[in-house]
Order: structure tokens, then C-alpha cells, then sequence
């Protein structure tokens, strides 16, 4: 073997591995071995791709140049032409103890922060090398996002199913969904935020908006999404259709058993298009007058419980004869629900 590289244990996560991985992918033409003892299985595949990786099991090693971190514990087994150690650390701010070897024959710093923490404390030569990396063309990540609960009558299950869909044409997602529900999907690329009462400015982020329910009879979401300019991916309830989603022009319309969910044409997104939602006709069976309600929340006054009572506000339960203040509408509410009257 020409190249060795040792590393206890490969994590994860971890800027080590993310060395590895941009060292093996560069410089996959050499010839390069990583060993280990203890790694992760993603991380272990990931490497395989560019060079050798093995499990360090105390086997004896022949190689032209030895690589070391952190971990030299193997080092007596290694016979090498040359011993190299790669310093990671800011160690003299980290106030880390290097760990090292007298057949160490050089020392790399990916720094120029760690080759003068290191010359400090250990008052060695060391060469700066900083570390490799080669970025692939990023791809789009599609963005979804739902606001439901995780109910069987919701989609539920065809969210778990698109999820899998999703995973296996290896498309990279984030599907957002807005929900109190404590049964959360086991998927890394869902992701849960706790309901609120506007979630506009995230729709309008997103790529597509998600409603996979078993029916609806009108469904804000979707009209909301629509109205923004985000397409939506929704099942076969015949009031989307109503309520003017179209495939392929606007969304994507789904059989319920999602038999046929073209990814490609979802993933490569559709064309900017315009929408209006339906008109309402509350005007004709309101009635008529102009509203007296004044909206005050700054002014407060004083009020006297006269039933005991559990303010949903103030969380506190109130007994008879608390005095206390609170904001007027909010007092009047309570007043005519004969909880509270005012005082001076």
C-alpha cells in the first residue's frame, strides 16, 4: 500500500470526516487506505466510493506514508518510510493535549491558526496543508410544506408513502408540516413546527404546498397556497378541482393510492401562473351597519371577580372578591359573561 490514514473512530458527523471524505474524493487516483476501528456505516459507504476503507482489527501494516490525527494508538504496527501526523486543532485556545509519537517523522497543520498553536506549545516544525475539498454542483432542494394534523382522514399514510417516494428517486426534500400532533413520522427530511395562526409567509417559501386528505369540503390551505403563486400537490377531492386547482398548470392531482406520482415533473417545478379564488357572497346575508366595535387592547381597567373562575388569558384561576386589571375588551367579554364588573 502507498497511503494509510488511521482514525479511531469515524463519526457520523464531524469535520474529520468531512477531511476523509474530500481527501478520498479528490485524490481517489492515488492509492489511499483509511482504517478504523469504530465507523459509522453512512460515513464507511461514502468513502468506499472513492478508495479502500478497512476495519483495523491489530493486523500488522506495510505502507510508504503513514497518516495519523489524533488517535497514534496503532502506530507499532505500522511499518512506514514515513510517519505523518495532521494537526486539526486550535489547540493552545482549545487548551487540548496533543497527543503524539516519537515516529512521527512530520507534522501538517490545515492551518496556518493550528501550525503556530502547535509550534507554541510544542516547539516542532510543522507544514501547512490546508484541507481538501471539491463541491459537486449543488442540486435543488424541493421544498414542501403541510399544515394538517397526522390523521388517518388527513393523509397520514400518504404522507409516510410520498415521504418514501420521495427517498427512493433520492430527490433531497425538507417537508415542513405545521402540526400539533404528537405521532410524528420517523423520516430525517420532515421536519415539525407547532402550529400558528399565519403561516402565509412559509407557503409562499415553499415550493409546493401538501394536502393528501381523504376529502375536504373547502380547505383554506390550498386556496391560500394558490393565491400566493405555490403550487400544491393534493388528492383527488373533487373540491379542489372546484375550487380551481389544475394539474399540471397549478399543482398536481394525486389518485389516493399515489400509483402514479410523476416526480420528475414535480421536481423540475411548473411554470409562474395566476389565480383567483372564488368569490364570497357574505355580503348579501350579513346585516346591514356599520360595526360599533372599538378595537382598544392599551386600556386597562380594574375589575372584581364575582364567580370564581379560570382565566384562559391570565392563566390563573380568579376567586371572588379578586380585584385585578386586565384590558377593556377583554373585561367586557368577561362582564357579560357574569364572571367580573368593574370597579373604580
Amino acid at each position: 500500500m502507498k497511503n494509510i490514514f488511521y482514525f479511531y473512530n469515524i463519526n457520523a458527523i464531524g469535520g474529520i470526516e468531512s477531511w476523509f471524505y474530500y481527501l478520498a474524493k479528490k485524490y481517489k487516483d492515488n492509492d489511499i487506505t483509511i482504517y478504523y476501528q469504530v465507523g459509522d456505516e453512512a460515513q464507511i459507504r461514502r468513502l468506499k466510493q472513492y478508495v479502500r476503507v478497512r476495519r483495523y482489527t491489530g493486523q500488522k501494516i506495510q505502507c510508504e506514508k503513514a497518516f495519523f490525527c489524533f488517535n497514534v494508538d496503532i502506530i507499532d504496527n505500522v511499518e512506514a518510510d514515513e510517519y505523518i501526523q495532521v494537526m486539526h486543532g486550535d489547540y493552545k485556545t482549545a487548551k487540548m493535549k496533543i497527543n503524539t509519537h516519537p515516529k512521527i517523522t512530520k507534522y501538517l497543520g490545515v492551518s496556518e491558526t493550528v501550525c503556530n498553536s502547535f509550534k507554541e506549545l510544542m516547539d516542532k516544525d510543522i507544514e501547512l496543508c490546508y484541507n481538501p475539498i471539491e463541491i459537486d454542483k449543488p442540486r435543488k432542494v424541493l421544498n414542501l410544506i403541510s399544515a394538517t394534523r397526522l390523521t388517518s382522514e388527513k393523509g397520514k399514510d400518504r404522507i409516510i408513502k410520498l415521504s418514501k417516494i420521495l427517498d427512493k428517486s433520492g430527490i433531497p426534500y425538507i417537508w415542513t408540516i405545521f402540526t400539533n400532533d404528537t405521532k410524528e413520522i420517523d423520516n430525517p427530511n420532515i421536519r415539525y413546527m407547532k402550529p400558528r395562526l399565519y403561516i402565509i409567509d412559509y407557503i409562499a417559501n415553499s415550493d409546493y404546498l401538501v394536502q393528501l386528505s381523504d376529502n375536504e369540503g373547502y380547505c383554506y390551505s390550498v386556496v391560500e397556497s394558490l393565491c400566493v403563486g405555490t403550487p400544491v400537490i393534493a388528492t383527488d377531492c373533487p373540491v379542489f378541482t372546484e375550487l380551481g386547482l389544475i394539474n399540471g398548470v397549478n399543482g398536481f392531482i394525486l389518485d389516493f393510492d399515489l400509483k402514479e406520482v410523476p416526480i420528475k415533473e414535480i421536481y423540475k417545478g411548473l411554470p409562474k401562473f395566476t389565480y383567483k379564488p372564488k368569490e364570497d357572497s357574505w355580503k348579501n346575508y350579513l346585516a346591514k351597519g356599520k360595526s360599533t366595535y372599538q378595537k382598544d387592547l392599551k386600556t386597562m381597567v380594574k375589575v372584581q371577580c364575582i364567580v370564581k373562575y379560570t382565566d384562559i388569558e391570565l392563566k390563573q384561576t380568579k376567586e371572588i372578591g379578586d380585584i385585578y386589571k386586565i384590558n377593556k375588551i377583554r373585561a367586557e367579554e368577561l362582564t357579560e359573561l357574569g364572571f367580573v364588573k368593574e370597579v373604580e
